[in-house]
C-alpha cells in the first residue's frame, strides 16, 4: 500500500511540473534558511560548554548605583579571588586574567605580534579545560613562564613539538620559558588567547582599582545564587565602605551564560546577544512558516483539478482515510526532494552565510549520522505539517457531488487561504521593517558626533621602552613633514573597551573631603592629546609639558563626571585616586573640564571620567597620529620611515580609530546584513506561492477571462481584477505588520544607549515595497492570462 501511494504521488507530481516546481523551491529556500540559522543558534548556545567543569564555574562582575550615574562592569580588583576563597568554603578555587599581556615575542631573529597574551594565576589551568600538547597543567608553577597556544607554537618555532623549554623575550624581560603548549581555544569560547603567564605570587592591589577578570570554580552541588548573596557580606566591610554609592552588589555569572546573557561594560571580548539568538529563531521558523503555507495554499487552491479524482476513488472503494494518507504521501515525497536539493544549497551557501555571520560552521558540525537523522526527522515533520490540512480538506470531498466535478460550499477553504496570505506578508513586512530600521541605527552610529574627530586618526601600540622614552623627539619628527597633522601620546587606544575602573575620593562644593571614593574611567593623556583628537575644553586649562606638577597634581575630568558629583565650579577642586594596599597618592587639583566623548560603542554611555599625564614612561604606550586629509598613503609611508628610525626591529601594527569603533558594531552589522537577506528569501518565498495561487486563480476564471475579453473588456481591466483582490490581502496585511515591527524593534533598539527614533515613513516605506512586489509577481500571470485568445478559453468550455 505505502508502495502504491508513493506511486500515485510521483506520477501525481510529475503530471504537474509547474505546481511541483513552485512547491520545491519554496520548501528548499524555507528549509535552507532554516539550517543555517540552526546551526547559527547551536553555535551560539555552544559557548563554552567544552570545559569539563563549566556547570560549576563563575565570573565574578560589580554592579553599583549612585545620584546620577552607576556601574555595571566584568571588572573586578586583585583582592576579590583571594579573600573569597579564602572566606567561602563553596568555593574550590579562584582565578584573576589580566587581559594586557601581549606584546612582541622574539625568539632569535623572529619577531612576532602576539597581542592576545594574558597574565593569570596558575589556578587558570585547573578551572578551565585546555587540552596540554606538551607540558602539563602544572606549567604556570614557576615564575618566567608561558603556556602558548598550537598556532603560536607555529608561528614562532616552525613545529609545536619544538616549543617546549625553549626560552623567548618580552619587551626588556630576562627571558620567559614555554613550558607548555596547548591545543588552540576553541571558538565556542568567550576566553581565547594565545598565550598565558603567570600574575606575580602574592599580586595586589586596593579594592577599587578594577582591571581584572575573576572566575570562581564552585564545589559540587553548590548552587551559585545563594553564594552570591552570601558575597554582600564581604563588599560592606570592604569596598562599598569606600564608595559612596545607594547599592553595591556582586553578581555571580554561569560561564556558559556569558556570551549571550552578558553585556557588561569592559567586557573581556565582544559578546553575542540572546535577544538575537531569539530573533533568528524567530527568523527561522518564519520563513519555513511561510514555505508551508505556500504549500498549504497551492495545495488546496488546485482542489478543483483534483475532486473528480477523489470522487472516483471513493466510488471505487477508497476511504477517507486512505486518501488522506495519500495526499500525505505526497506532500512527505515533496518535502523530501526539497530537502535532499536544500542540502546542496546549504553547502552551498554556507562559505556567504559564514562571512555574513563570522562563523566557521560546516553542516556537518554535529557528525554526518546525527546531521542526517535530524535533517530526515525534521523534513519528515515538516512534510506532515505541510500537507496535513490539504489532505483532510481533499479527502473530504462528498463521492458524488466530486464525480459531478462539485466542490460544495468553499467559503470557508477560501478564507483560510486569504488568512494565510497576510500572515506571509505580515511576516515579510516585519522583517523588511527590521533590516531598514537596522541600516539606521547602524548609520547612526558609525556617523554620530562622538565628542572629538576620529577621521585620518591612528593608533599603534609602542613595543619597546626605549622609544616610549624617546617620544618627545619622535613627535617632533614626525611633525617636520606636513603630511601629520599632530601626535599624541596615551596610555590606551580608545573604541576597544579597555580603559580600567578606579575609585576616587573627591572634594565637594562645601571643601570638604567625601567620605567615599566614586569610580570613574581613567585615561593617560600626553598635552597634545586634545588637541589631536579635537576634543573641545569646556573650561580651565589643557595640561602643559612646561609644568611638571601637571604629571603628578592636575586632571581634566569630562562633564559628566562635574555633573554626577554635583559640582557648581569644578575648577580647583581636589581628587585623590585611592591607593593600593601599600602605596600613597598624592592629591591632584582639577585645572579642566573636557567636553563629554565616547570611548566605546554607543550601545555604552559615556561615563565619568579623569584624564592624567603619564607618570611612567610605560604609562604612554600608544601613539596617536592625524594624517593630513587625502594623504593618507604617503602619510602611512613617511610614519613608518620615521618610526624605523627609532626602532628598526619591531613593526608597526595600526588601527585607524574610526574602524576600532565600527568594529564595535560588527554583529549588529552582520545581524543587519543578516536580516536583509532573510527578509529577501522570505519576499522570495511568498511571491513563488502568490504566482501559483495568481496562476490557479486565472486559470478557475479563465472562461470569464475570454467572456469579458468577447464584450469589450481589455488588459488593464484583466489584470485589476484578477490583482485586487490579492492586493487587498496586502494591504490588510501591512496594518497588521506595523504594530508587530514596532514593538520588536523597539525591544531591539533597548540595547543603545543613543539611539534612531522609529520614524512612520519606515513602516510606509515596508508596505509600499511588500505592494509593489505582490504587484509585479500578480501582474506577470495577469498579463498573461489577459493576453490569451478568448476564443480558445471558450471553445474548451
Amino acid at each position: 500500500m505505502i508502495k502504491n501511494y508513493f506511486k500515485t504521488a510521483f506520477r501525481n507530481l510529475k503530471r504537474h511540473k509547474g505546481y511541483t516546481t513552485i512547491n520545491i523551491f519554496g520548501l528548499v529556500f524555507g528549509l535552507a534558511a532554516f539550517w543555517m540559522i540552526a546551526l547559527y543558534v547551536a553555535d551560539e548556545i555552544s559557548y563554552d560548554k567544552f570545559n569539563t567543569n563549566a556547570d560549576r564555574i563563575v565570573r565574578l562582575a560589580q554592579h553599583a548605583s549612585w545620584d546620577g550615574g552607576n556601574m555595571d562592569v566584568a571588572l573586578t580588583s586583585a583582592p576579590f579571588a583571594p579573600s573569597i576563597k579564602a572566606n567561602y568554603p563553596e568555593v574550590k578555587d579562584a582565578v584573576r586574567i589580566d587581559a594586557e599581556g601581549g606584546g612582541i615575542v622574539t625568539y632569535n631573529e623572529k619577531k612576532i605580534k602576539a597581542g592576545d597574551i594574558i597574565f593569570a594565576d596558575k589556578s587558570l589551568l585547573n578551572i578551565f579545560t585546555y587540552h596540554f600538547l606538551y607540558g602539563d597543567a602544572t606549567a604556570l608553577n614557576e615564575p618566567g613562564s608561558m603556556v602558548i597556544t598550537e598556532s603560536l607554537a607555529k608561528k614562532i618555532f616552525g613545529l609545536a613539538s619544538h616549543a617546549l623549554n625553549q626560552t623567548v623575550y618580552m619587551d626588556a624581560n630576562d627571558g620567559i620559558k614555554i613550558t607548555g603548549v596547548i591545543k588552540d581555544i576553541p571558538e565556542n569560547s568567550h576566553l581565547r588567547f594565545s598565550g598565558v603567564r603567570p600574575l606575580p605570587e602574592g599580586f595586589t592591589e586596593g579594592w577599587q582599582n578594577s582591571h581584572l577578570y575573576t572566575y570562581l570554580l564552585l564545589k559540587k552541588n553548590v548552587e551559585y545564587k545563594n553564594l552570591e548573596r552570601k558575597l554582600q557580606s564581604l563588599t560592606d566591610k570592604t569596598i562599598k565602605k569606600e564608595m559612596a554609592v545607594k547599592d553595591y552588589h556582586l553578581e555571580l555569572q554561569p560561564l556558559t551564560s556569558i556570551h549571550l546573557h552578558s553585556n557588561l561594560g569592559y567586557e573581556i571580548s565582544p559578546n553575542g546577544s540572546i535577544s538575537r539568538v531569539y530573533i533568528f529563531i524567530a527568523i527561522g521558523f518564519l520563513i519555513l512558516i511561510i514555505a508551508i503555507i505556500n504549500y498549504m495554499n497551492l495545495a488546496t487552491a488546485r482542489s478543483s483539478s483534483r475532486v473528480r479524482e477523489v470522487g472516483v476513488r471513493k466510488a471505487i472503494g477508497s476511504g477517507r482515510w486512505h486518501l488522506a494518507k495519500m495526499f500525505l504521501t505526497e506532500s512527505l515525497l515533496l518535502t523530501l526532494v526539497a530537502a535532499v536539493i536544500a542540502i546542496f544549497v546549504v553547502n552551498l551557501c554556507l562559505p556567504f552565510f559564514n562571512e555574513l555571520s563570522g562563523k566557521q560552521l560546516t553542516i556537518w558540525r554535529f557528525g554526518v549520522v546525527n546531521t542526517l537523522c535530524t535533517l530526515v526527522i525534521f523534513s519528515m515533520l515538516t512534510g506532515i505539517l505541510s500537507g496535513v490540512y490539504p489532505s483532510v480538506f481533499l479527502s473530504g470531498f462528498k463521492t458524488i457531488p466530486a464525480l459531478k466535478g462539485q466542490m460544495g460550499d468553499m467559503n470557508g477553504n477560501a478564507n483560510f487561504r486569504k488568512t494565510l496570505v497576510v500572515f506571509q506578508f505580515v511576516i515579510t513586512i516585519v522583517m523588511i521593517t527590521g533590516a531598514v530600521i537596522i541600516y539606521r541605527q547602524l548609520q547612526f552610529a558609525l556617523h554620530s558626533d562622538l565628542g572629538f574627530n576620529k577621521d585620518q586618526v591612528l593608533t599603534f601600540h609602542i613595543d619597546s621602552k626605549k622609544v616610549r622614552g624617546q617620544l618627545p623627539a619622535l613627535k617632533t619628527q614626525l611633525l617636520q613633514s606636513p603630511l601629520i597633522k599632530s601626535a599624541a601620546a596615551a596610555g590606551n587606544p580608545i573604541g576597544n573597551n579597555d580603559l580600567g575602573s578606579y575609585g576616587y575620593e573627591y572634594e565637594k562644593n562645601d571643601g570638604s573631603s567625601s567620605e567615599s571614593t566614586k569610580m570613574v574611567e581613567e585615561l593617560v593623556t600626553d598635552p597634545d592629546y586634545l588637541n589631536t583628537m579635537e576634543i573641545k575644553l569646556v573650561s580651565g586649562r589643557n595640561f602643559s609639558a612646561d609644568m611638571p606638577a601637571d604629571k603628578t597634581a592636575s586632571v581634566l575630568v569630562n562633564e559628566t563626571l562635574v555633573k554626577e558629583l554635583g559640582w557648581k565650579n569644578p575648577l580647583g577642586k581636589q581628587m585623590l585616586k585611592a591607593s593600593d594596599d601599600n602605596g600613597k597618592t598624592q592629591p591632584a587639583t582639577v585645572i579642566g573640564v573636557v567636553k563629554d566623548f565616547h570611548t566605546y560603542s554607543l550601545q555604552h554611555k559615556v561615563e565619568p571620567m579623569v584624564l592624567i599625564m603619564p607618570k611612567e614612561i610605560n604609562e604612554q604606550d600608544n601613539l596617536y597620529v592625524k594624517l593630513a586629509k587625502g594623504r593618507i598613503a604617503d602619510g602611512l609611508a613617511y610614519l613608518s620611515q620615521v618610526y624605523r628610525q627609532f626602532d628598526n626591529a619591531n613593526p608597526i601594527e595600526y588601527n585607524f580609530l574610526d574602524e576600532n569603533f565600527a568594529r564595535q558594531y560588527v554583529a549588529e552589522k552582520k545581524q543587519g546584513e543578516l536580516a536583509l537577506v532573510f527578509s529577501g528569501l522570505a519576499i522570495i518565498i511568498a511571491c513563488l506561492g502568490l504566482f501559483g495561487l495568481a496562476t490557479f486563480t486565472a486559470e478557475q476564471r479563465r472562461k470569464e477571462i475570454g467572456i469579458r475579453k468577447v464584450l469589450g473588456a481589455n488588459i488593464s481591466d484583466i489584470v485589476q481584477m484578477l490583482s485586487k483582490d490579492f492586493l487587498k490581502l496586502v494591504f490588510i496585511a501591512s496594518l497588521i505588520a506595523v504594530p508587530v515591527a514596532w514593538f520588536t524593534m523597539e525591544k531591539w533598539l533597548q540595547d543603545f544607549a543613543y539611539r534612531i527614533n522609529i520614524e512612520w515613513w519606515i513602516f510606509v516605506l515596508a508596505g509600499c515595497t511588500a505592494l509593489f512586489i505582490a504587484l509585479g509577481t500578480i501582474s506577470f500571470q495577469a498579463i498573461k492570462a489577459a493576453l490569451a485568445n478568448p476564443v480558445k478559453s471558450l471553445r474548451a468550455e
